[in-house]
């Protein structure tokens, strides 16, 4: 299974911040050993994977079919990532990455709206792509 989450932070702005793939792995891996033991350690360690990180925040996880629920219950232990205070809520679980993608894009044509109107500039935006709004 995949569960696409996306990272809460404390100060509530989504502003782009250096996270990299490796420090969420580690911190989720953390997790999984304060919540589940040695054992949820030993289940999730050979599928658990973070596969995916965008610039707003979203990042897609894997893990076996069959203890994925362990992995969910895990991030709830995650109170920072990177340096930052924040919170991963999952915002979707699909069976395929493909599935995950089109969920991705739909979510954030949803969002767009809201990461507009944060925008501080009057030019364009690096998240909006030229050919989006037309």
């Amino acid at each position: 299974r995949y569960l696409v989450c996306k990272i809460e932070f404390a100060d509530g702005k989504r502003a782009q911040r250096e996270i990299n793939s490796h420090e969420i792995f580690r911190q989720i891996k953390e997790a999984i050993k304060q919540a589940h033991g040695e054992y949820g350690l030993g289940v999730l360690l050979s599928s658990y994977k973070v596969n995916f990180l965008s610039k707003p925040s979203i990042l897609i996880i894997r893990a076996a079919r069959d203890h994925y629920r362990l992995l969910q219950s895990a991030l709830f232990f995650v109170k920072k990532v990177g340096k930052y205070d924040a919170i991963l809520n999952t915002i979707h679980i699909g069976g395929t990455i493909r599935t995950c993608q089109k969920f991705y894009i739909d979510y954030m044509r949803k969002e767009l709206p809201s990461l507009l109107a944060e925008c501080k500039t009057e030019g364009k935006s690096s998240l909006v792509p030229d050919n989006y709004l037309k």
